[in-house]
């Protein structure tokens, strides 16, 4: 019996996504095609993938399961610790079980009627969430949605998105601007200022099947959020660049944002590991940071001072990007230190080559 890749990613649990990507990285290939292209797979390509379901149960990685079903081998000792941290895994969400038992008990003892399929994803998206987040960002996460009705907004907005994309709407529509700012509000509220969180969040859903298929976020999605929160900073360096420097803007900035957002994630981590600013870790941050303002806006001074001053007049910008008033102050603080840094290796550099005359 042969399936198409539609029914096998139906009756196995995976997207269809997910068996391309499977595909293209040589886990599991389809056995044979159809006239008009379709892939067809047969038992041994179901029962590989069985396999390798089993194996990334046990936590290894797509590139250790590769080599593990391709003969290559591996380590044992190293996957018998693999086996331990599913295991630890499982224990972690044993015990999360059991706290959402307490909830649904407490919902019947109420006499409220739980809603059954969105309590099981939720278990689920927590389970995919415990491979990127540790235990106390999750404890803040659900503190948030305690707090807030968030959990019935991501969905609806979530969807809104899609329907655009589905219907061909362009990023620069009214439309599209409108839902990225939502995007942003909710992320704000539900996630508050950590960038940190913001960046395990999309890499979870760029790179994790089963987030994507739970939440219905995959990378082409925030990619689209993105485009549309980068034509709402265009429209607003308009006002304020020539347009030289805007077209440098359109063509840099928006490749950049994913970038931004990780150097604000490594700028929070180091301010709260409380390095001084000349330390070497330091330096090489503000290195980064000074090489990613150089690619996003040019060279010209002149050009910093009107982003900055767009900036100042425009906070709402920043909104949502972890971005805030003591990490600008570090950044400023650690330039300084940079700058300082480069002066005395020029100055060493300068009396050496002296000296050696």
């Amino acid at each position: 019996m042969l399936l198409k890749i539609g029914e096998l990613a139906k009756r196995i649990g995976l997207t269809i996504r997910a068996l391309h990507h499977y595909e293209e990285i040589g886990l599991v290939q389809p056995s044979s095609r159809t006239a008009s292209g379709y892939r067809l797979y047969n038992k041994d390509d179901v029962a590989r993938l069985h396999r390798v379901q089993a194996l990334r149960g046990l936590g290894l990685s797509l590139a250790e399961t590769r080599d593990m079903l391709n003969g290559d081998g591996a380590d044992l000792r190293q996957l018998i610790r693999q086996q331990m941290c599913a295991i630890d895994r499982q224990i972690a969400d044993a015990r999360d079980l059991r706290e959402r038992l307490t909830v649904l008990e407490e919902k019947l003892t109420d006499e409220k009627e739980p809603d059954l399929d969105e309590w099981l994803s939720t278990l689920r998206l927590m389970a995919t969430q415990r491979q990127y987040f540790s235990a106390e960002e999750i404890a803040i996460f659900q503190k948030r949605a305690a707090q807030n009705d968030f959990k019935q907004q991501w969905p609806k907005l979530v969807a809104a998105v899609r329907s655009l994309m589905e219907n061909d709407i362009s990023a620069t529509d009214a439309q599209a601007k409108k839902l990225a700012l939502e995007w942003i509000d909710l992320c704000k509220t539900s996630m508050g200022d950590d960038p940190r969180f913001f960046a395990k969040l999309s890499n979870m859903h760029r790179t994790d099947f089963s987030a994507q298929a739970i939440t219905g976020i995959d990378g082409e999605l925030l990619d689209f959020i993105l485009q549309a929160l980068h034509e709402i900073r265009c429209d607003i360096f308009a006002n304020y660049l020539d347009q030289g420097e805007l077209q440098h803007y359109r063509k840099h900035g928006q490749k950049n944002m994913q970038e931004w957002l990780t150097a604000f994630a490594h700028t929070r981590q180091l301010m709260e590991s409380k390095l001084s600013l000349d330390h070497p870790d330091t330096i090489q941050l503000m290195r980064h940071w000074q090489w990613l303002i150089a690619d996003t806006w040019g060279m010209n001074p002149a050009t910093h001072a009107k982003v900055q001053t767009a900036h100042e007049q425009h906070p709402e910008m920043l909104a949502g990007s972890g971005y805030t008033t003591d990490m600008k102050q570090f950044v400023e603080q650690g330039m300084l230190a940079l700058m300082v840094s480069d002066m005395s290796a020029n100055l060493s550099a300068s009396m050496s080559d002296h000296a050696a005359r």
